[in-house]
């Protein structure tokens, strides 16, 4: 068999990636299909000898059973900690992440209630502890299952392998100091990593050094707001997430200057491996940067032993390797995004470049620089087309500004490493008006900021197609693989021809989805506690009304709404109260809309609001999708959004009674409220009835209304509720 590897690596890959957030029945099922499927290749002489279908049925039934144990040995007891407080002793294993306002750690627990115990979570503090990397933390420690609420976040959690989270339950929080010479090695990682940023933050002080550091070592912490969002509206911020293109880059420029000191061949492979080795542990070691490495010493391994080594076959390899060691890590998206570009790459290199070359013809100048072009455009066209699938799924949208941006901005990323490294090394021999490598190195990241933010500016190329429709949507993608692999063979066209026909088959359906798009209007009720958040989004518009609560992790699910959303075009803010607005400034931080609409801002907002539009609130504010009108009462804003699917009344308060407010509001088919309910909502005109309120509270609000006959949900802790409407049709549910 030629690629063993890669047929038991893609399918453990996809089997795990497919069933991870399914029930147990349903692995356990598709277990027991994997199993019959061997015993029918084992008893059939044909598939027997092929090899392919055997080994493809017993890495399947090998991926069930990881999945299956992992669930049940590792997930399963810690998840019962969940809602518990324990005495907790643990080691900070990394630097502080500051997100929506807290701080967040990766620890090892050392012990619990006294007892010892080894499992990794993640520690939360509203203020900062003022703990290093590998010092001891002992206090009581409430623990909760980070994302429970959204399965979304859950999902991502546990692809990450963080099953557990603790946030300290008292302010007895002891902090054991370790000696620097006590601390085992990874803090010499981290020490390094923090010497490169603060070396290249030197020769490049402002958000070019910020580009740099992310490009580097994949650390986003001082990427300013816009730039962030720049970057992901164009499509390219996969350039400032560590992975195989940045390890590429590395790994061909330390061979290539080994070669140029005339090193022998082995000599370049084990000086290029420790290289790589490196790379990794500054870059964090990351699951798509593991693949990478993997992938790279693999094809280093093999060229010390004078080998040819197959790409496709090296891939496999190392997703068998990933998954071994940390089978949930298959559910990862940075490594399903990561694996994928790079079959895409590997595909086109293999099979439809020969074909163009042999088209275009090396004998003229016409055909060699057709070719030269092609040599350029299809490998990055090839890679980000695959992951659409993936893309549509967690964005919900189609960019054909990251086509683009693809092939414009990504091929100066590497010229802007190797230039920020080389920049940076010289700044140590040289002054700053000396060091030749700063000015091209500083002219390249200012080509992608500035490309970044003309990308994101050209609205028409990013189609919404909206999360519903994207799951339709990723089937259709799905069958173009089967469609173009079936052309090529039972045709026997070429592949450059199939590959062609599905191209017209995913664009054809990428706009028949918007098309259908078009007519929906989504409503997302935010679970964040005793506050309102809700999200309104039609045809690629997103409106936030509220920003408020009490939940612990509100603000989190706040910026999972609007990262899911891809634009977040205007926040409206009935009233500066914390139920409200009280994420509105940290909120600002990681996010920031076009227009705020709003009376009174919350303190502190205003410094944020650089570059954001403020509208007050007056009878009506009107978008392209959206009619809102505001009605005064008790010192804050009733909030009427309509549009020709749906009209939705949003109260930040319970109001007292539906006589107080205009006619047009009471006759809303969708009434948001917090807290409470009006006294005579059996006369109200709605259809259904979403209440804002914590936990227990809101479970018994919503069986109070449920004995009145009066359809309605609460979020209660329970998830966020997300309502559908089209053409007079609504639907809900709790995600």
């Amino acid at each position: 068999m030629k690629r063993p590897f890669a047929v038991i690596g893609f399918t453990v890959f996809l089997t795990i990636a497919f069933l991870f957030d399914k029930e147990t029945g349903v692995t356990a099922a598709v277990l027991a299909g994997f199993a019959v499927a061997l015993v029918i290749a084992l008893f059939s002489k044909r598939l027997r000898e092929e090899k392919v279908f055997p080994l493809f049925a017993s890495s399947g039934a090998v991926a069930c059973i990881f999945l299956l144990a992992v669930n049940t040995l590792c997930f399963s007891p810690l998840a019962s900690y969940d809602g518990t407080v324990h005495r907790l002793k643990a080691r900070i294993t990394d630097e502080a992440v500051i997100e929506y306002g807290k701080f967040y750690y990766d620890a090892k627990a050392v012990s619990l209630d006294g007892e010892d115990v080894r499992f990794g979570l993640r520690l939360v503090f509203s203020e900062s502890p003022d703990i290093r990397p590998y010092d001891i933390i002992e206090g009581d420690f409430a623990f909760y299952r980070p994302g429970i609420t959204d399965s979304v976040f859950l999902n991502a959690n546990l692809a990450s392998g963080l099953v557990i989270g603790a946030y300290p339950f008292s302010d007895d929080c002891v902090v054991t100091e370790i000696p620097e010479d006590e601390k085992p090695f990874g803090m010499k990682i981290i020490n390094m990593r923090n010497a490169v940023k603060r070396a290249v933050y030197r020769v490049f002080p402002d958000e070019n050094g910020a580009l740099a550091v992310a490009m580097l070592l994949g650390d986003k912490s001082g990427i300013p707001d816009g730039l962030y969002n720049d970057l992901r509206l164009a499509g390219i911020v996969h350039i400032i997430c560590v992975s195989g293109f940045h390890l590429s880059v590395w790994s061909v420029f330390v061979i290539g200057l080994l070669r140029k000191l005339r090193l022998r061949e082995k000599a370049v492979s084990v000086v290029a491996a420790f290289a790589v080795i490196g790379f990794m542990l500054l870059a964090g070691l990351t699951y798509s940067v593991q693949r990478a490495g993997v992938m790279m010493l693999s094809y280093l391994l093999a060229n010390f032993f004078s080998r040819r080594s197959d790409s496709i076959n090296s891939l496999g390899f190392s997703l068998l390797v990933i998954s071994v060691a940390s089978p949930h890590a298959m559910a990862s998206v940075s490594l399903q995004l990561s694996a994928l570009s790079t079959v895409g790459i590997l595909l086109c290199n293999e099979y439809v470049l020969p074909e163009v070359r042999n088209k275009c013809g090396m004998n003229t100048k016409k055909g060699r620089l057709a070719s030269s072009a092609a040599e350029w455009l299809l490998p990055s066209f090839g890679a980000t087309l695959l992951i659409q699938p993936i893309m549509l799924r967690i964005s919900g949208g189609f960019s054909f500004a990251t086509l683009i941006s693809n092939l414009i901005i990504t091929p100066f990323a590497s010229g802007a490493i190797i230039l920020s490294v080389l920049a940076t090394l010289m700044s140590f021999a040289v002054p700053l008006n000396l060091n030749i490598f700063y000015y091209p190195a500083k002219l390249f990241l200012r080509y992608i900021i500035g490309m970044s933010g003309f990308m994101a500016e050209i609205e028409p190329l990013r189609i919404g197609i909206g999360e519903s429709y994207s799951f339709i949507l990723t089937g259709v993608v799905l069958l173009y693989f089967a469609v173009a692999v079936f052309i090529s063979i039972r045709i026997r066209t070429s592949a450059f021809a199939a590959s062609a026909i599905a191209c017209m088959l995913f664009f054809s359906g990428v706009f028949v989805s918007s098309f259908i798009q078009k007519g929906t209007t989504e409503i997302r009720v935010l679970d964040t506690g005793n506050g309102i958040s809700v999200m309104l989004s039609d045809s690629g518009e997103n409106l936030l009304v509220g920003c408020g609560g009490t939940s612990f992790s509100g603000e989190m699910k706040i910026g999972n709404a609007l990262n899911r959303a891809g634009s977040f075009d205007a926040l409206i803010l009935p009233d500066a109260s914390d139920h409200s607005s009280a994420f509105a400034v940290d909120l600002f931080k990681e996010n920031r809309p076009r227009e705020l609409v709003c009376d009174e801002m919350p303190e502190n907002l205003q410094l944020l609001s650089e570059g954001c539009e403020i509208i007050p609130i007056t009878d009506k504010y009107s978008t392209e999708n959206f009619t809102v009108s505001f009605f005064k009462v008790n010192g804050t804003s009733l909030v009427l959004v309509e549009n020709e699917n749906i009209s939705s009344l949003i109260c930040p308060f319970p109001i007292d009674g539906y006589g107080q407010i205009p006619e047009h509001f009471r006759d809303a088919d969708l009434v948001i409220t917090r807290s409470d309910y009006p006294s005579d909502i059996a006369e109200s005109a709605a259809d259904f009835t979403v209440i804002c309120a914590e936990n227990r509270r809101g479970l018994i609000i919503q069986n109070e209304l449920h004995s009145k006959g009066i359809p309605c949900a609460a979020t209660g802790g329970c998830g966020d509720l997300l309502i559908t409407a089209e053409n007079g049709v609504m639907s809900v549910c709790r995600e």
